[in-house]
């Protein structure tokens, strides 16, 4: 009888230990969810001291190592997080955040390629015909900009549904910027920017948007950059190049000579210039996040070519014309009248980062931030993401909205001691002194916390690079704005202290990147109030 009571003593101190290492959990969530970082930080310190029930290992674990980050214990938390894949070795936010680690940290180079095509948009459906003739596309947010130039039309899709506008010239050529605007380059040359004619040239060729906000195209002979406020700067182009195509990578315009079979890179800000001869015949070209280089030769065959290695990525003769907006390559398919979205992309991770939470009574929504390996937006998330809850697939929406950097100058003290006092995430650009200190640890806490650095043209080249892989650049921030997108469905209420995991996951070909915020029933209590 002794016996029997002394077990039921220590099961129910258990329950109640356990029952109050959950709560500790819940509160360092939502101080976490709040930017309290040093709260939350100290509240799973303590849990670690006390008895974790095993079932909740691994949501202990990988809470605190994402807080070790935040708090500059970068090399501890990925040790951590390699140690908690022998328990989950399957769980997708740990493999996404080792992956992370790893690729920031040890400098893994891409290997090989993945393409897959996973969604095509036709031309008619519903017995609707939206466009015939597709030359190019552009992307923004949660938008599809498709030009149509024997119907006169510029349609916008979400992927699914269309809205199509009829214009006063033949569109052949669409870009965008980060803030949304929309330029149009038709057929007889002429230039707009949101259907506001701001130049006409001989034979034009857009390249893109320059990150000072510059729009740049080539033009037979030129280079030329047309300002926000419609000034124009022109940078002669050496020898006699007949140009293809066009494309824009930081501060460098780069255009294919098909004379010479070879890229031309311009420096827009010291006008140098140099040649880079190609191992295929090329017809286009596009430009990987890294500055590398995806090349299409004349019999459809596509490669990656970074200067020394050529790659062989796949075969698309179908294509009259290709771009790519990292992950995404778009085929236009005129004989099945259709565009094609593909994700390519080699071994390097994609980003995804839940920056916070709220609920509602009714509703959860999640803040989340999807980017590349160098920290720019990534749109069309609508397309390819999911969303699980307690490991599950549940239905959700989501929604895309444009949320505004802060920007300020610091010292030389920023990346030792200044960013771990930043703590909301909702986005910074930060000027730094071209002398600064920096290691690859540091990067991974800029990524987490939502943190784009810039220097002056002064700095070294490896703290020029560190600025562009942070997600930032040379120079004074332009655009500052980044994609956020709201996910939002309606949340299961525990009725016990168990821990229920929510995910958000960005599918590609290779694996499923993802992050996870969890809740409780005291979670819910704490964040009503």
């Amino acid at each position: 009888m002794k016996k029997t009571i002394l077990l039921l003593f220590l099961l129910t101190f258990s329950a109640l230990f356990s029952q109050s290492v959950r709560e500790m959990f819940s509160e360092a969530i939502i101080d976490w969810a709040k930017g309290d970082i040093s709260s939350a930080q100290q509240k799973i310190e303590e849990i670690f001291y006390k008895p974790i029930p095993a079932e909740n290992l691994a949501e202990f674990w990988y809470l605190r190592a994402k807080l070790m980050i935040e708090t500059g214990r970068v090399r501890e938390a990925y040790e951590d997080l390699k140690n908690l894949l022998v328990i989950v070795p399957d769980q997708p936010e740990v493999l996404s955040l080792v992956h992370n680690l790893e690729f920031i940290l040890q400098g893994k180079e891409s290997d090989s390629f993945n393409m897959k095509t996973l969604k095509t948009l036709q031309g008619f459906k519903d017995g609707i015909e939206y466009f015939l003739t597709p030359t190019d596309v552009a992307v923004f947010g949660e938008s599809i900009y498709i030009v149509d130039p024997v119907n006169n039309r510029l349609i916008e899709s979400d992927g699914f549904n269309f809205n199509v506008k009829t214009l006063s010239f033949q569109p052949e050529q669409v870009f965008t910027n980060r803030d949304g605007n929309v330029f149009l380059i038709s057929r007889d040359g002429r230039v707009f920017k949101n259907e506001k004619e701001i130049g006409k040239f001989l034979n034009p060729i857009g390249a893109g948007v320059l990150n000072s906000g510059e729009f740049t195209l080539a033009d037979v002979d030129k280079i030329v950059l047309i300002s926000e406020n419609g000034l124009k700067r022109e940078i002669p182009i050496d020898g006699k190049p007949l140009i293809v195509d066009a494309e824009v990578y930081c501060r460098q315009v780069v255009v294919l000579d098909t004379w010479s079979n070879s890229l031309i890179v311009i420096n827009v800000d010291t006008e140098s210039q140099k040649n880079i001869p190609l191992p295929v015949p090329t017809r286009s070209f596009e430009i990987f996040y890294d500055g590398s280089y995806l090349l299409l030769d004349q019999s459809g065959n596509l490669f990656h070519f970074d200067g020394k290695k050529l790659q062989t990525v796949g075969q698309i003769p179908q294509y009259v014309n290709i771009e790519y907006e990292y992950p995404y390559l778009f085929g236009m398919n005129w004989d099945k009248n259709s565009i094609e979205i593909s994700l390519l992309k080699s071994s390097e991770p994609i980003f995804v980062h839940i920056d916070s939470f709220e609920l509602t009574v009714d509703k959860m929504f999640l803040y989340v931030r999807v980017e590349n390996a160098f920290g720019r937006d990534i749109d069309l998330v609508q397309l390819f993401s999911d969303l699980f809850e307690a490991r599950g697939r549940v239905p959700f929406e989501v929604s895309h909205e444009l949320r505004e950097y802060t920007v300020y100058i610091s010292d030389e003290e920023f990346l030792s001691k200044k960013v771990y006092q930043i703590n909301d995430r909702k986005g910074y650009c930060v000027v730094v002194p071209p002398d600064i200190a920096f290691s690859d640890e540091q990067l991974a806490v800029l990524k987490l916390k939502n943190v784009n650095l810039y220097t002056s043209p002064e700095a070294n080249t490896s703290l020029k690079d560190f600025c562009y892989r942070s997600g930032g650049g040379i120079g004074e921030p332009h655009f500052l704005k980044h994609n956020l997108w709201v996910f939002s469905f309606s949340y299961v209420k525990p009725i016990t202290e168990e821990i229920i995991p929510i995910s958000v996951s960005f599918k590609t070909p290779d694996m499923n990147y993802s992050d996870t915020v969890y809740v409780t029933k005291r979670v819910i209590e704490l964040g009503l109030k």
